[in-house]
């Protein structure tokens, strides 16, 4: 299998090929999608996590579980969505994040430096970049995302982020200006915009 592994400044690193498109052959923190999250946290472990106010619920489709920095080597949080009915805990996107709070321009450095390595190893998926753009969830429009999209030719997708938010959206929420990397399955994808997004509005 080939890798993909985010180290110290989250550099991107394959480790038998310089081109993929399938994004089932990369790992974050040891992890890939599609693989069963019971083949490294148990059930309990994974029990734990998912109660209600902990874990963040799609619907009641998808749950997206969360591991802190004592169980982690290169980011500060760590999710994993998996289906609510699925016993075997199948993988759909890991998300792992870091912080990087009131340093929007350190954040958007290394992002780059990602970017960089992926445009190199999905040379043939689609790339967007939605530059700045207001964050959904800030009303006032001064929190700001900074996001750059691969659509991969065998499906799903990979999200480099930086979101700089305001210190009263911080106070009220909890929410962090930082880093975040995504990859998930065709499946998440088309659930999101297709059922959940719709149900925001």
């Amino acid at each position: 299998m080939k890798k993909i592994l985010v180290v110290l400044v989250f550099s991107f690193f394959l480790t038998t090929s310089s081109q993929a498109d399938d994004i089932k052959d990369f790992e974050i923190e040891g992890l890939s999608v599609g693989e069963s999250l019971l083949k490294y946290y148990s059930k309990v472990e994974i029990k734990n996590k998912s109660s209600k106010g902990i874990a963040t619920f799609y619907k009641d489709k998808f749950i997206a579980i969360w591991f802190d920095s004592f169980s982690l080597k290169e980011y500060d949080q760590l999710a994993v969505t998996y289906k609510v009915k699925d016993n075997e805990h199948k993988i759909h996107e890991i998300k792992g994040t870091k912080n990087f709070p009131d340093n929007v321009k350190g954040c958007i450095k290394e992002r780059n430096q990602i970017i960089e390595e992926i445009s190199s190893l999905f040379e043939n998926s689609e790339k967007i970049d939605a530059g700045e753009r207001d964050y959904g969830a800030d009303p006032t429009g001064e929190s700001k995302t900074y996001s750059v999209y691969f659509y991969p030719k065998d499906g799903g997708y990979v999200e480099v982020s930086c979101y700089h938010t305001t210190d009263k959206l911080y106070k009220e929420h909890g929410w962090k200006g930082g880093l975040v990397v995504n990859i998930g399955t065709e499946e998440f994808s088309t659930f999101l915009t297709e059922e959940y997004y719709k149900h925001l509005k």
